[in-house]
């Protein structure tokens, strides 16, 4: 029985972390950015209504169709939000099985971009984006690693994820885009600190 009780513990301990950097990677939705609502197991025409393109307001909220008060989405993922309608809409026994499917594009923000900073930082932010940012400065700006922060930083541009050195020259100075996302990684127990910057 306690051979199961440590092999349940173990598979816990490996699972959880992944799934909370994934969710960590994914982008948030932001004051002014959008979001892609898909709606299903309405009844009637609810599914139109309900589904479509909705803009976070200047305090990151929405107002969706047959609630009462408005719902704020800002600093959640799609995965977050859905869970975020399904209560609201059950709440209000608005529906009873609401089905929804969210994506966000924080890109589209009206005059101003940015660079999602998240994981082990000192604060995980939306940090506006100005030209020339760049990796250590976005860092920098977050607050920096924390002490269980990984070297190894992953930076997301348009789906692809790239893997820099926190301790290299080099990394620290690549040029950041607008809606670039660093992601810090926890340090692992093996991992070593550089003493100094490498090239």
């Amino acid at each position: 029985m306690k051979q199961f009780l440590a092999v349940i513990c173990c598979v816990l301990f490996c699972v959880l972390p992944f799934s909370v950097r994934a969710q960590d990677v994914e982008p948030r939705a932001i004051p002014g950015g959008f979001i892609h609502i898909e709606a299903k197991n309405l009844p009637g025409s609810d599914v139109s209504v309900v589904s479509g393109k909705y803009q976070l307001d200047n305090k990151g909220t929405v107002r969706m169709p047959y609630l009462s008060a408005p719902i704020a989405f800002a600093g959640k993922t799609g995965r977050q939000i859905q869970d975020a309608l399904t209560a609201a809409y059950q709440k209000e026994k608005v529906y009873t099985t609401p089905v929804f499917s969210v994506v966000v594009d924080s890109k589209e923000v009206p005059g101003e971009r940015f660079v999602h900073v998240t994981g082990a930082v000192g604060s995980k932010k939306n940090l506006p984006y100005r030209a020339e940012l760049t990796l250590i400065e976005a860092l920098i700006e977050c607050g920096d690693i924390t002490d269980f922060g990984s070297r190894h930083i992953l930076v997301t541009r348009n789906g692809v994820t790239k893997e820099y050195d926190y301790f290299s020259t080099r990394d620290r100075d690549i040029k950041l885009f607008p809606g670039d996302t660093i992601f810090v990684r926890e340090r692992k127990v093996t991992e070593q600190r550089s003493k100094t910057l490498l090239p």
